[in-house]
């Protein structure tokens, strides 16, 4: 039997028919109306013209793994990436927003269980999903790799180029309301999903340091949290070890597609 077809749905939550939010979705080929888990991706940092946007989930097969699991997988581009229109805000409110409004709209869709929602985000993403996930404390799990959680940390912006992004994206706001913005350890203890945190020791781009300590944050609260430290890796994670990480962890919070 063959899968569902990938479908691309266009979302506008801000009102305006020119404001698209690119989403995919796809159910597992053996979706039968039942209720599914569903697994939201969320992809990174991509330079102009920022494309593939949610399609680099499908290139670096997290989206098909997702799908084999039982789970019904869907990816959400940023603005101004992929098919979503702009501008970007280095994870700030706006793509914020477009997430949450991606999991709204999930939510609400047959076949998706909304007990079983999970974020899983990688570097830029994994700070928006961490975001979000300070906002949604329905989340079932939240999985989080190569992520900034503390912009405070000023080591977050030795890379060249990283601040003058930052800096460029967030034009017009305080500086300080935008740091806060953007970082979930501000925010933890409103955070209710089971984490998972991965990182790689040598990343220079999102220091493993605050990494470790915004873990070290979620369990002083008494969150479920796991952290999985690569040794000598930088800020790509090797994609064998990475997935197997990932898997597992969907295995321990979601279970098979049908258990409750």
């Amino acid at each position: 039997m063959t899968a569902a077809k990938c479908r691309t749905v266009f979302l506008h939550p801000w009102g305006d028919a020119s404001g698209r939010i690119e989403m995919l979705v796809q159910h597992p080929h053996d979706a039968n109306g039942e209720p599914r888990p569903v697994v939201l991706l969320r992809h990174g940092h991509q330079e102009p013209p920022r494309q593939p946007g949610a399609r680099w989930t499908i290139s670096r097969g997290h989206f098909q793994s997702v799908l084999a699991m039982g789970y019904v997988s869907a990816a959400v581009s940023m603005p101004g990436y992929g098919l979503s229109d702009g501008p970007p805000d280095f994870c700030g409110p706006r793509t914020q927003e477009a997430v949450r409004i991606g999991l709204e709209h999930l939510r609400n869709m047959p076949g998706i269980d909304p007990n079983r929602m999970v974020l899983c985000g990688w570097s830029r993403g994994a700070v928006v999903a961490a975001m979000v996930a300070t906002q949604e404390p329905s989340l079932r799990a939240l999985i989080l790799s190569s992520g900034n959680y503390d912009l405070r940390d000023r080591r977050s912006f030795a890379i060249e180029g990283i601040e003058e992004a930052y800096l460029h994206e967030t034009v017009g706001e305080d500086y300080d309301t935008g740091i806060r913005a953007r970082s979930a350890a501000m925010h933890a203890e409103d955070i209710r999903a089971s984490t998972l945190i991965l990182h790689g020791d040598l990343d220079d781009r999102t220091h493993p340091v605050q990494a470790g300590a915004f873990f070290n944050q979620l369990v002083s609260l008494g969150r479920p949290a796991r952290m999985v430290m690569f040794p000598g890796v930088g800020h790509n994670l090797p994609p064998w070890q990475e997935g197997e990480a990932i898997l597992d962890h969907l295995r321990k919070t979601l279970g098979g597609s049908t258990i409750r």
